[in-house]
């Protein structure tokens, strides 16, 4: 098959890349920067150099592909903080649409969220159920696949200063902005090391490695299907403090423990941080909604996949290694 990859060598697309390749599937990969060319014909891949912006060049890109896989970037909160992920995404998505639409591209496997059933209750993910509202409007020739993966343990390095007990977290918000807690700075400062968020303690938190993810899409992408799929992706399920416990374990400390505070003081810390208080609210919300299988979780439980094989135990080595580097 000939088959298109957005996202450039990033966590997901890599190993999805690897996998078709190893598979005999003929591979393009769209990336923004021409350094990656060589990388990308090193896989044994094509590279397409240009921008998901750019309608013309996506469309020039996907004429002859039997499937194509489209994700959203991270958006770049850093240097806009106000930006409308809402809107950003309803952007993006349509330019994917026109692309499909002027190249004929009759498959496409795209890469969702957990949360995107709903546009409601759910904070900054509400992105999701936008996007994936913006690509049911494809006709029905098209067939869809909606991948909703669950939390990424690689989001679990945005603890790292904290669990080290240095009064800061590093948290992403997409995949960029730093978050302090100057008014849990004493508390952050412990010997012992604490994660902090207003979710944690018992609440199930299922996780989800690339790989896993990867494997998911590569599957998606090579099977017959007809009309609009929907398939979540997780490795593990565990609670946050089995997660702290796990993490803990590898990094020689293993009291560590996922501490909840609550939304007031988590929204109090994003506005002293100089979030605008939108942004701090969708985050809030976000965080919020996956309290007690709350609903980030409500149509995961309903339709659970087979779990993958990268376990939280795998993760954690990696973690300790970078924690041990630091």
């Amino acid at each position: 098959m000939k088959i298109v990859i957005t996202g450039s060598l990033g966590h997901i697309s890599k190993p999805l890349a690897k996998e078709l390749v190893q598979n005999a599937h003929s591979v393009t990969i769209v990336s923004s920067n021409p350094a990656k060319k060589k990388d990308i014909e090193a896989l044994g891949a094509k590279a397409a150099i240009g921008s998901i912006e750019d309608v013309a060049f996506l469309t020039k890109t996907f004429i002859g592909a039997d499937a194509v896989y489209t994700m959203l970037p991270p958006f770049k909160f850093e240097e806009n903080p106000s930006l409308d992920a809402r809107e950003e995404a309803r952007r993006l998505t349509s330019n994917y649409v026109k692309a499909i639409q002027q190249s004929g591209v009759k498959k496409v496997v795209h890469l969702s969220s957990i949360g995107a059933h709903t546009d409601k209750g759910n904070g900054l993910l509400a992105f999701h159920y936008v996007a994936e509202q913006v690509l049911n409007q494809l006709s029905a020739d098209v067939t869809i696949t909606f991948m909703r993966p669950v939390g990424f343990y690689y989001n679990l390095y945005q603890f790292m200063d904290i669990v080290k007990g240095e009064g800061f977290l590093k948290g992403f918000i997409g995949t960029f902005m730093t978050i302090r807690y100057y008014g849990l700075k004493g508390l952050l400062q412990g010997k012992n090391g604490l994660i902090v968020s207003n979710y944690g303690a018992e609440d199930k938190m299922p996780r989800v490695s690339p790989v896993d993810i990867a494997a998911a899409i590569a599957e998606e992408l090579i099977t017959p299907q007809t009309g609009h799929k929907i398939r979540y992706v997780a490795s593990e399920e565990l609670t946050c403090n089995q997660i702290a416990g796990t993490l803990g374990s590898e990094i020689g400390k293993s009291y560590l423990k996922w501490v909840t505070i609550s939304d007031k003081q988590m929204l109090d810390a994003l506005i002293k941080f100089k979030l605008p208080l939108s942004l701090a609210n969708d985050i809030v919300e976000m965080n919020a909604s996956m309290r007690n299988g709350g609903i980030l979780f409500e149509d995961y439980y309903k339709n659970k996949p087979k779990l993958g094989k990268v376990k939280m135990k795998d993760f954690a080595q990696e973690f300790a290694a970078v924690y041990r580097s630091k």
